[in-house]
């Protein structure tokens, strides 16, 4: 073999090992996985999980009502809008609007 060609050969099996590996840093990075809340329910009391220390901090509600809907969910079931709340005894219609906007049924 000449010396070019030896060259060529030389150059040519090294090319691999000249060609930089894809670094863990260079890929994209895969999104986390996320359960879908909307920003809409972020910080709202969902009325099937609350407990009644929970609701207690609503508006209007007290400990008393508050076990009244613990009691109410866990005999009628789970809630299946947030207007059934009007259904536990001593929850009106006032004190359902006052809290619309901070709770949810899930």
């Amino acid at each position: 073999m000449n010396y070019k060609t030896l060259t060529a050969t030389l150059l040519l099996s090294l090319l691999p090992l000249l060609s930089q590996p894809v670094l863990a840093a260079d890929k994209p990075a895969a999104k986390p996985a996320t359960t879908v809340t909307s920003a809409k329910e972020v910080g709202k009391i969902n009325l099937n999980t609350a407990s009644a220390v929970e609701l207690a901090a609503l508006k209007g509600i007290g400990e008393k009502k508050a076990q009244a809907i613990v009691d109410y969910r866990e005999k009628q079931g789970k809630f299946t809008s947030v207007d059934q709340l009007a259904d536990v005894s001593g929850i009106g219609p006032a004190t359902l609007d006052a809290n619309r906007d901070m709770i949810i049924v899930k």
